[in-house]
């Protein structure tokens, strides 16, 4: 009878081992793909953050900015500055013929010279200026998903910030921002859920990115295998494109 019951608990430990393992092989992949999606997502707001913050800065200055600390700084106190033209010839000119076939005919710059154009300055700062453009952007994104400047410069969980890749030209006519998938993915635990069940179902997913490690994380690696980083412009071609890349 003794025996009977041992058995009896025997196989229902093995039962609940079992599912556990099948719980564990089935959620742990799906928690990869998860979090992997997230911080996808993550890098790739910010970096489409200063890539508009780029864009300014090369229509203010004709060319972007070399390292990441020039574009915060731009941003923070930086101002875009418009000219716009207004023509006035004289309000009792209008209706004179024979000087408005003059004034049709007349260059920029004579008209400039005569007094008859007007250059209004406007100001507006970057701040001003990227919350317009993030607006726009916004829209047509999910109210969880949004762009926002709040720490563009770093890479997410990494507490590093976005290193600005330019080519050995004297002029910065291109650039390059890359997150490999290790950076990516740095501190991995910390978008794992923290209970004492979760940390033994997922516990050691973290170690798959740390190289030293990798070797003795194969199962894991094989479901990591297509993940890949992020990267933003090119140093060869003109493109702010935002693409995965290995």
């Amino acid at each position: 009878m003794k025996s009977k019951i041992a058995i009896t608990s025997a196989l229902g430990v093995l039962v609940v081992v079992l599912l556990f393992l099948n719980l564990r092989a089935i959620l742990r992949p799906a928690k990869y793909q998860e979090v992997y999606q997230q911080r996808v997502e993550m890098n790739e707001n910010r970096l489409t953050a200063i890539s508009l913050l780029q864009e300014l800065f090369h229509e203010r200055y004709h060319y972007y900015a070399s390292d990441i600390d020039t574009l915060i700084n731009f941003y923070e106190t930086g101002e875009m500055i418009s000219v716009n033209t207004n023509e006035k010839p004289p309000k009792d000119s209008l209706t004179d013929e024979k000087f408005m076939e003059k004034f049709m005919n007349m260059t920029m710059k004579q008209r400039e010279d005569c007094g008859y154009v007007v250059f209004d300055t406007i100001r507006t700062s970057v701040k001003a200026r990227m919350e317009s453009e993030l607006a726009e952007k916004n829209a047509k994104k999910d109210p969880g998903h949004l762009i926002t400047m709040n720490e563009f410069y770093n890479i997410p969980y990494n507490n590093k910030k976005y290193k600005i890749i330019t080519p050995n030209d004297s002029v910065v006519s291109k650039f390059m921002i890359v997150v490999p998938k290790e950076q990516l993915m740095n501190d991995f635990s910390a978008s794992l859920p923290q209970s004492a069940f979760s940390k033994v179902l997922y516990g050691g997913m973290d170690k798959v990115y740390n190289k030293a490690e990798a070797k003795n994380n194969l199962k894991d690696l094989r479901e990591i295998k297509n993940f890949a980083g992020v990267k933003l412009g090119d140093t060869t071609n003109f493109t702010l494109d935002i693409v995965t890349y290995e």
